[in-house]
């Protein structure tokens, strides 16, 4: 009995030390998720608002320079396939193993898009000539930094035993949200308040891009690289290779990239007739967009790092049908905003409308973001991200071919607002019909023990 009941004790005792190495990595694991998260949102958010300080003093110089509207669209679409171009390469890069003797490629790869940006921004704040404003637009193939943080986040998560919580998820991509919508917010405020010339403007972006650098320097890399034992990614071979990411061709993944183009179709078609209908119906001027926009952030802000969440837990969003209503409902309301801030004139409603439209958008990117963290393999992340930013781009480019369309049968208001409503209404049949089916129902689900949960 004593030798039988000795060795219970020796595997109780093994047992007992399993469990608590295990809650120990667990543990570790959480706070290099809580640390980079904090310090990768705060660099997004100092690199967000470099740029939009000198957004002001940026349509200043374009003026002097007689660059008008034709010009402007043309350096968006430029901006847009650029973007398109560097998205894909970024994220191949970023997932490279070869470069972790400098640190890891998706921390290379931060650092470089901060440097593009510095570049950008000062051959903008020197332009003589609109040539030089064209020059100014290179470096924004290489500024790729929301895919990027998007895949380290999606590593940290990863790195946890067992999985994150889908609350855990929301809440990451949210705090990148929340930091972007609070740049957009009072970048535009400060530099058109607060510095008088674009000089001031462009050293305080660049200040502010070196604060965002330093960040990137102290993010914590995942012990245990999740691609160890998996095939290296390359970072030579064709474009077309860099276009081949497996993890997007499963059936979530093309629903939810389906998704995503047109929703940002929509968005980018509505934008080209929204400001025009601000000036000619409201008289906006230059503090009145940046009033207008500032708003914009600021709920977006309040969206992605509280609301959203909140909402989520609320309304079932940890469950598959709650998730799927919750998306078909938002989804229903940026349509419905879009359609009727163009059949008011009062401003105050104008505001309303929008500050509901935002929240609605901040959750639907919080609920997507989280589900993108799950859909994308590990070995894939800067990949798959890039894949998205791409996505994003080809949708810029493509909304003003279709609003120029839709125009030679329509008046431009009339047309747009046809094509904006028909494409949410269509994500808005999509959600309701598929999203519970091929997405949530193919995501992976964490493992979760009762301590685990109350400790998340």
């Amino acid at each position: 009995m004593c030798a039988r009941d000795y060795e219970k004790d020796l595997i109780r005792d093994h047992e007992a030390a399993i469990e608590q190495e295990k809650e120990k990595q667990e543990s570790k694991a959480r706070q290099v998720l809580k640390q980079g998260t904090c310090l990768g949102a705060a660099s997004l958010g100092l690199l967000i608002a470099a740029s939009s300080l000198t957004m002001p003093h940026q349509q200043s110089r374009r003026d002097a320079l007689g660059c008008d509207a034709s010009c402007v669209g043309s350096m968006t679409s430029a901006r847009s396939t650029l973007t398109f171009i560097g998205a894909i390469g970024m994220g191949r890069v970023s997932d490279s193993q070869d470069l972790d003797k400098y640190g890891g490629g998706r921390r290379l790869c931060l650092i470089i898009g901060i440097v593009a940006a510095a570049t950008g921004l000062v051959v903008s704040n020197r332009a003589e000539s609109i040539r030089d404003l064209w020059m100014s637009l290179i470096p924004s193939a290489l500024q790729q930094n929301v895919s990027i943080l998007k895949a380290c986040l999606s590593e940290y998560h990863g790195s946890i035993p067992g999985g994150s919580s889908p609350g855990e998820r929301a809440s990451s991509a949210g705090s990148l949200g929340m930091a972007a919508g609070l740049a957009m917010m009072l970048g535009p405020l400060v530099g058109a308040t607060l510095l008088n010339t674009y000089d001031q403007a462009t050293l305080l972006a660049l200040v502010s891009l070196i604060l965002a650098a330093a960040l990137v320097l102290f993010m914590p890399r995942v012990d245990g690289n999740p691609t160890s034992g998996k095939k290296t990614t390359q970072v030579t071979g064709g474009f077309l290779q860099f276009l081949d990411v497996p993890s997007a061709r499963s059936p979530p993944a093309v629903f939810m990239l389906t998704c995503r183009l047109l929703s940002t179709l929509s968005f980018h078609v509505y934008q080209t007739i929204w400001t025009v209908s601000l000036r000619d119906r409201f008289q906006f001027g230059p503090q009145d967009y940046g009033r207008f926009f500032s708003m914009i952030g600021l709920f977006f802000a309040l969206s992605q790092g509280f609301l959203a969440k909140w909402l989520l837990d609320r309304f079932g969003g940890h469950t598959k049908h709650g998730r799927a209503r919750i998306l078909a409902i938002c989804t229903f309301i940026v349509g419905l905003v879009r359609y009727l801030a163009f059949q008011t004139h009062s401003l105050t409603t104008v505001y309303f409308l929008f500050a509901a439209m935002v929240i609605a958008s901040g959750v639907i990117s919080t609920i997507c973001t989280a589900d993108f963290l799950q859909i994308a393999a590990p070995e894939e992340l800067g990949c798959f991200f890039g894949l998205l930013a791409a996505l994003d781009s080809v949708a810029g480019i493509l909304a003003g071919i279709l609003a120029g369309a839709c125009t030679a049968f329509l008046d431009a208001t009339t047309a747009t607002l046809l094509v904006t409503v028909s494409l949410n209404g269509l994500i808005f049949c999509m959600v309701l019909a598929g999203y519970e089916r091929v997405v949530s129902q193919n995501l992976p689900r964490p493992i979760h023990n009762t301590k685990r949960l109350k400790q998340a």
